[in-house]
């Protein structure tokens, strides 16, 4: 069985991807300021390891590698936005809707180590 990884189209996507999202999400107001004084180069290319790995089956790392200080999170509410740009990255990168959603699927798990904010009670 092949993994979401070699579905997808392997390594290359996964950088296309990441490199779409992160243009997105440093033009969203709501999401630019989580990357104030990151080395986005550098970011991307951590970013792209984890989730070829993740893609692949292999079990997320715990903690972050290199932090110096911890991470802040995301509020909730912002989580709705990632995970939106990262679904059309994939779109735009043509990844296949059914394998988009096994995409989805597999990243959904590493959520509860990215919000730390819950939903504002409406």
């Amino acid at each position: 069985m092949r993994t979401v990884l070699e579905q997808m189209g392997g390594e290359s996507v996964v950088s296309d991807v990441v490199t779409r999202f992160y243009e997105k999400a440093l033009s969203e107001p709501r999401l630019a300021g989580y990357f104030h004084g990151t080395n986005i180069h550098l970011l991307r290319e951590h970013q792209t390891r984890l989730f070829a790995g993740v893609l692949r089956g292999e079990p997320a790392p715990v903690g972050q590698e290199g932090a110096g200080t911890p991470d802040p999170g995301i509020h909730y509410d912002e989580y709705g936005l990632v995970i939106g740009y990262l679904a059309d990255a994939l779109r735009e990168s043509a990844v296949p809707e059914t394998v988009l959603s096994e995409t989805l699927f597999a990243v959904a798990p590493l959520a509860r180590d990215v919000i730390t904010v819950p939903a504002v009670a409406r």
